[in-house]
């Protein structure tokens, strides 16, 4: 029997929308993902958002999305002790708790991540221990990867863009026969959907039923959370 392989999404999700989900099928399509954990941020340590609404609130929607994928977890594993909103004290937790089994973890992330992952909590230890998978995004350039990540994480980047689905398969199975983690740069044809795009949409009594799942709209509409009229 092969590794357990864990997929972990996390973000603040200010709100969850279809862009997220997309992003989640398509990894775990790619990546034959056992689970994804939908890791709900308590708060960015590295960029504060005056516009977050409280936890509860964005927990609630990401249960509702996922709960038709038995396969689509909801967490709050930067709650659990100790604390923290690190990605690598997270990435910790979920390796811990899964010790007694041969796991392999893969940290999804969007491409434009790639700018200031150095910045966060011991980055290069983050990069260097588990699998990454940054995921570019319409509308946001190409990063040179060599100019923005540590130097011990760089030999392990693949940018794999240019792949079909079936190319970039084999390629990964491929990479992880070798038994060391990789930083994967590929395009899992993210939608064009931001979470900012949908608040300000909200905010204006626009239509934002097409750009999230139907129970987070119907969420939205009792709680008027992003100021909907």
């Amino acid at each position: 029997m092969g590794a357990t392989r864990l997929g972990v999404l996390g973000g603040t999700f200010n709100p969850i929308h279809l862009g997220h989900l997309h992003i989640a099928e398509r990894a775990q399509r790619v990546f034959d993902l056992d689970r994804i954990y939908f890791v709900v941020a308590t708060a960015p340590p590295h960029k504060p958002l005056p516009d977050l609404i409280p936890l509860t609130h964005r927990y609630a929607m990401v249960s509702l999305a996922t709960a038709g994928s038995p396969s689509f977890i909801p967490s709050l594993i930067e709650l659990e002790s100790p604390a923290s909103p690190f990605s690598v004290h997270t990435m910790r937790k979920l390796a811990s708790r899964n010790s007694g089994m041969d796991t392999r973890l893969y940290f999804i992330a969007g491409g434009d991540s790639l700018v200031d992952v150095f910045t966060w909590r011991e980055s290069e230890r983050l990069l260097t221990s588990y699998d990454f998978i940054f995921v570019t995004r319409p509308g946001v350039g190409a990063v040179e990867p060599a100019s923005v990540l540590p130097a011990k994480a760089i030999s392990r980047v693949r940018n794999l863009v240019e792949l079909g689905p079936r190319q970039l398969r084999r390629r990964i199975q491929a990479e992880e026969a070798s038994g060391e983690s990789r930083v994967f740069i590929v395009d899992l044809g993210a939608l064009d959907i931001s979470a900012s795009q949908i608040r300000k949409l909200a905010s204006r009594g626009k239509q934002i039923r097409h750009l999230i799942p139907a129970a987070v709209h119907e969420y939205l509409q009792k709680t008027h959370l992003y100021g909907e009229r």
